[in-house]
């Protein structure tokens, strides 16, 4: 299924075609559509990153497409092999192994210290953001999935942003953002292809309740459990050896 990029309007973007846009701009424009086509999977695991097409796609030089692909091998989103250009990091069981770890490790802290830092402007924007990602979760029972998919993954990563919103620590939440984009590209394998057999429903209802009520260890032991499940259910159906 092709997620598109919300920067995405159909066709590609022109980002050097008028003046005011600098060079680094376009670099910038670039990098943040090829890294949402390939976080969403519709640029898919493996597959190579023509430069040439690419940059005749979106309108941009040679340089800045280079430059742009080079971002996402900072971004571990991308490979490079010698004398034969980029592809798309493939996934690996392994590797999810590790986002998942290093997801819960740094989900946690961010939650105890967001917690820790609760207000009233808060807790209504968690209430708000649990009673939309609900609503949507409600139609994705016994209901075509795809047509929802969008909708659920913008809602869940929502509302999980919520919960740690009231975190200061501005490194905590970059590296938090960055393995949640990354253990998406997993994710999408499961919703992808209708096969997320377990209620999550229970589980965010489990994560919301304890935040509300302020039990900072059960709403964490919560979080984890939610993140290792992802982890589970997509390694029992999916070999990714």
């Amino acid at each position: 299924m092709t997620i598109p990029s919300p920067l995405d309007t159909g066709r590609p973007s022109n980002p050097e075609t008028t003046p005011e846009n600098s060079k680094k701009t376009a670099i910038e424009t670039v990098h943040e559509q090829i890294r949402e086509r390939v976080i969403s999977g519709e640029i898919g695991p493996g597959e190579r990153l023509h430069v040439d097409k690419l940059r005749l796609e979106f309108g941009v030089s040679t340089s800045t497409m280079r430059e742009a692909i080079s971002r996402l091998l900072i971004d571990n989103l991308v490979t490079s092999e010698q004398q034969r250009g980029f592809r798309v990091a493939p996934l690996s069981l392994k590797d999810f192994r590790d986002i998942t770890d290093a997801r819960k490790l740094i989900e946690a802290q961010a939650l105890r210290i967001s917690l820790a830092n609760r207000t009233e402007a808060w807790e209504a924007d968690l209430v708000a953001a649990y009673h939309r990602l609900s609503r949507i979760e409600e139609r994705l029972v016994g209901e075509e999935k795809n047509e929802y998919a969008h909708d659920w993954d913008e809602w869940n990563a929502n509302f999980h942003d919520c919960l740690v919103q009231n975190c200061d620590n501005a490194w905590l939440k970059r590296f938090r953002r960055t393995l949640h984009q990354h253990s998406y590209r997993y994710h999408r394998r499961l919703i992808g292809d209708h096969s997320l057999r377990r209620d999550v429903r229970v589980e965010h209802k489990a994560i919301f309740d304890t935040a509300i009520a302020g039990d900072v260890a059960a709403c964490v032991a919560e979080v984890e459990a939610h993140i290792e499940k992802s982890y589970t259910d997509l390694i029992e159906q999916h070999d990714l050896s």
